[in-house]
């Protein structure tokens, strides 16, 4: 993690967010997941910057950013993407979302692709329509159960270490160490309640799958499997729905954080796609 005046930069809506910047060549741009940070993407730094500009965001409410109250929206989000490509730029932009960056992702791709900003896309291990009834979803309030959310979300205001804790467990795999889950505890736990309320209200009902056919550049699609979140079933409805070039890759049981526990792996993966696709 880095702090200096430049790591930050104010949105047009008065929000400060916080972001890092590493190496040089064609920009990679990572979005991080609900209730985490940049922080999570810290074992792929060195590899994916080595020759490519690497930028980490931490979204709104989250990580370093400002813990604002203003627009808490996927959409406001994608603004927030936008506006950082700007202001630092960028151009022929690989947009890599994963869990609820695949969201931001692809609202970005539905609010500003006439920019051209964004030249190829990852949708990885997100659940782009948790409500669904349908057998792809396994989300935890699928079939529309709002509910189970309200449980969720008034459990995680009465207590948060708790909450943040049985997160991590329904991510990782089995024999995770203590150590990792106790530090990814801590970066959700940087994301308040009362903005995880908001997000997660947000983004629960709205169905992103039909965002899919819409995007024309290239998509990377990854899916894991975590007691939680069953990423490879989903990867195949996606394809299914998709228009354009698209990889899909199935990394069997690695867990929801499968970038930070097989880095090496991860970063392969994005830079063989980069190179299977060039600009």
């Amino acid at each position: 993690m880095i702090f200096s005046k430049q790591n930050f930069f104010e949105t047009s809506d008065g929000t400060i967010l916080y972001y890092e910047d590493y190496g040089e060549g064609k920009p990679i741009l990572l979005l991080h997941g609900f209730c985490c940070s940049s922080q999570v993407f810290k074992r792929n730094i060195a590899g994916l910057s080595q020759d490519n500009r690497l930028v980490l965001l931490d979204l709104r409410g989250h990580g370093s950013s400002s813990k604002t109250l203003k627009d808490i929206t996927i959409s406001r989000m994608a603004k927030d993407v936008k506006e950082l490509i700007e202001y630092l730029h960028l151009c022929d932009v690989t947009l890599l979302g994963w869990s609820m960056g695949g969201q931001v992702a692809l609202m970005y791709w539905r609010k500003y692709a006439g920019y051209g900003y964004v030249r190829r896309m990852g949708i990885l291990d997100s659940t782009l329509y948790p409500f669904s009834e349908e057998e792809w979803n396994q989300h935890g309030n699928r079939n529309y159960n709002m509910d189970k959310a309200n449980d969720r979300l008034i459990h995680m205001l009465e207590d948060h270490e708790a909450d943040a804790y049985a997160m991590v467990e329904g991510m990782v795999v089995e024999g995770t160490c203590q150590e990792d889950k106790e530090w990814i505890q801590k970066e959700i736990m940087k994301t308040p309640p009362y903005i995880a309320y908001s997000i997660y209200t947000d983004f629960l009902g709205r169905d992103f799958t039909e965002y899919i056919p819409a995007v024309m550049i290239p998509i990377l699609f990854i899916g894991s499997t975590s007691p939680a979140v069953k990423g490879e079933l989903a990867m195949d409805y996606y394809v299914s729905k998709c228009r354009t070039s698209y990889e899909l890759v199935k990394i069997g049981n690695s867990g929801h954080f499968f970038f930070y526990f097989q880095p090496e792996r991860f970063n392969k993966i994005v830079l063989d796609f980069i190179e299977k696709y060039p600009v």
